[in-house]
């Protein structure tokens, strides 16, 4: 067995993991995303928002899901079944079934930056990885679906035309990185059908 199959098989990993990207206009599609999911949805769900460091996004969404959802903190285990919301202003890594935080990532003028938070999910999870991404300006998100895409993972996005803002949908759909498209609300049941529940019945 190689030193990456020991670690691995040592590791507590969700079959899943989801990671959830979004800028101006996305809040809106957060909600009627996350409440597709069921509360004991059987993976962990992890979103950043470009956003200022006072952000109130993990109080606003609380009201919006039936899963449990906090702000994550650095060196956080994920469990099933919950949403974790990254900091306001702060980057986000994967690493060794963990989430990280960090205030510096060269050649991004986002924060936090979604394609770090998306290549570190390839990186870590291969083809369990699942980005999602929602309304937003510019493109951030594009290069990290690439190599999501690359590693054997799948990344689902908002309909440019329900967006409020199309561009980062729209950087991915051009890079041909997508797995589907749909609305947001039907972006949560395609990942309630996908992913599944940790206690079904």
């Amino acid at each position: 067995m190689s030193e990456w199959e020991r670690r691995t098989a040592t590791l507590d990993h969700p079959d899943y993991v989801v990671a959830i990207g979004a800028s101006a206009g996305g809040l809106a599609a957060i909600k009627d995303l996350i409440a597709m999911l069921p509360s004991d949805l059987d993976a962990p769900i992890v979103i950043a928002v470009h956003s200022e460091p006072a952000s109130k996004l993990t109080e606003v969404l609380k009201q919006a899901s039936a899963l449990s959802i906090k702000k994550v903190e650095d060196c956080e285990e994920l469990k099933k079944g919950w949403i974790y919301i990254v900091p306001g202003a702060t980057h986000a890594f994967f690493r060794n079934g963990k989430v990280h935080l960090s205030e510096l990532v060269r050649n991004s003028g986002f924060r936090p930056s979604i394609d770090a938070l998306f290549i570190t999910l390839a990186a870590e999870y291969g083809d369990r990885a699942i980005a999602v991404v929602l309304s937003g300006a510019l493109k951030d998100g594009m290069r990290g679906a690439q190599v999501i895409y690359d590693m054997g993972g799948q990344t689902i996005v908002q309909d440019p035309q329900e967006a409020e803002f199309a561009g980062m949908p729209n950087s991915v759909i051009f890079g041909d990185n997508q797995e589907t498209v749909l609305s947001a609300a039907k972006l949560g049941v395609w990942l309630r059908d996908l992913i599944g529940q940790s206690t079904p019945g």
